[in-house]
């Protein structure tokens, strides 16, 4: 059995994958792109306005090409996507940070590069993101406006660039923005000195049942470069998906089938990754819940899809709805990053450092999230019961009655039991004798010693200069 059936049955799979059919070739789906319309009439799809009715045998076609696995390439090590390793991120396009006086502020471009300098120093995360700076007043060209995220991981990351994308929303013509992802892709291209696949962009859906233009795009452009591009809704029952999490499920997964005819259509070798991020609905507030059951289920059913059709998927993360380093914070990402690591999601992004519904993040969450992957790493790897690892030869030596604290620690020990790093294992007197340190003081002192820890990685001549244009002044050598 697999890990996603104790919550949905492989039945109830196909049973969700005959509806998203039914979904599609009856009520059909909005592409608001002419040019992805006219690829649909030409390939038999009816065709109504701007919707499209993909029918059961269009859809089974498409996923003949499914790819359960690719490489992304790059000169700071390779992603084997779908190969059983799953790769991890941090929270991305949050705006807001929350301090440790208590406040919620926008993001400032010093807590921008921190957040990033936290990923890269991180044993956790496995690739490079970087959000969008909130303040472009002070000496940046449009096109640094553009690509300085893109240019500043490249410069300064140890670690691969991966979801990252140019921040197009400086742009307003369609021609222009269209020239601009072309150029991101490019700019990729010839920093690594090849025409592999070297990213993966998520396009988000536009639930219920629509991709809008910009996104559809992207698609044309990534199909004719083959990079890589995933599908990724986040709907919320009874805002812009139906009240029940099974017909949320069933209608996202027809976004992302629709999404992937298209891509399947223009280029039949493109590689595509499975996504779903949709939550709850708190409807007391009006607001997307995360850090939810529901978004857990979401979790497994995503891992079910995606298993049903032979492609890597993205889900889950350190999900949470909290807006402090709270109580609150810790239980919602125990439970997503907890579903996250059960499935074995080939991609995560978020998976440390997200509150406040993917808006807030906390340095000290960061680390304290780190924290939570290490114990469910441990967690997973399960009891080893190897024959040596019953140590017949110990508890012969040591006996009834016996002790078996002698000496240095055993290195079978240290492999055995994992030591929290921030998690407070004193008994009460020790605790209050020592201060009385809250586990967010004690995460704060190592968010301070890891942004000290940080250094700038080694680039070729030739791929500094490439990036040079894109850097801001402030950011042409040191960060």
């Amino acid at each position: 059995m697999k890990s996603y059936e104790r919550f949905i049955s492989r039945e109830e799979i196909e049973k969700i994958h005959e509806y998203s059919l039914k979904i599609l070739s009856e009520i059909g789906m909005r592409f608001e792109h002419e040019k992805a319309l006219e690829v649909f009439r030409r390939h038999g799809a009816r065709v109504e306005g701007q919707t499209v009715f993909i029918d059961e045998k269009m859809v089974n076609e498409a996923l003949r090409h499914a790819q359960r696995s690719f490489t992304v390439k790059s000169c700071k090590g390779d992603l084997e996507i779908g190969s059983g390793k799953q790769y991890n991120g941090a929270i991305g396009g949050n705006v807001y940070c929350h301090y440790p006086d208590g406040a919620i502020r926008k993001m400032s471009n010093e807590d921008t590069l921190n957040q990033f300098k936290l990923e890269d120093t991180s044993d956790i995360l496995d690739f490079g993101t970087i959000n969008y700076f909130q303040d472009y007043s002070k000496g940046f060209t449009l096109d640094q406006k553009i690509f300085s995220n893109i240019a500043l991981i490249l410069k300064y990351g140890h670690k691969p660039l991966f979801l990252t994308t140019a921040n197009t929303f400086a742009l307003s013509d369609k021609k222009a923005i269209k020239e601009a992802f072309e150029k991101s892709v490019q700019l990729l291209n010839d920093f690594e000195g090849n025409d592999a696949v070297h990213n993966v962009y998520i396009l988000n859906t536009l639930s219920p049942l629509t991709m809008d233009h910009d996104p559809l795009e992207r698609v044309f452009v990534l199909c004719e470069a083959n990079q890589g591009i995933m599908f990724a809704p986040c709907a919320m029952p009874l805002m812009t998906a139906p009240p029940s999490i099974a017909s949320m499920v069933a209608m996202t997964n027809a976004e992302v089938l629709g999404g992937y005819v298209l891509a399947k259509l223009l280029n039949p070798n493109v590689p595509v990754v499975y996504g779903n991020t949709s939550g709850a609905t708190d409807m007391r507030t009006v607001q997307l819940a995360i850090g939810a059951p529901e978004c857990a289920l979401v979790v497994y059913a995503t891992a079910g899809l995606a298993d049903y059709y032979g492609l890597p998927f993205r889900t889950g993360g350190s999900l949470s709805d909290a807006k402090d380093a709270d109580i609150q914070a810790g239980a919602e990402s125990m439970m997503m990053i907890t579903a996250t690591q059960d499935v074995n999601a080939d991609i995560v992004l978020h998976a440390c450092g997200c509150m406040g519904s993917f808006n807030v993040t906390d340095f000290r969450k960061f680390l304290i999230d780190e924290e939570i992957q290490r114990m469910n790493q441990r967690l997973f790897a399960g009891i080893d019961c190897s024959d040596e690892k019953f140590c017949m030869d110990t508890l012969k030596k040591v006996g009834p009655r016996g002790a078996f604290l002698t000496g240095r620690t055993p290195k079978m020990y240290r492999e055995e039991v994992y030591l929290a790093r921030y998690f407070n294992k004193d008994d009460p007197n020790q605790w209050q004798n020592k201060g009385s340190i809250s586990v967010a003081d004690v995460a704060q002192q190592d968010v301070e010693k890891r942004l000290a820890s940080y250094t700038v990685p080694e680039i070729t001549k030739e791929q500094n200069d490439l990036l040079q244009p894109y850097l801001p002044d402030a950011y042409k050598e040191i960060i």
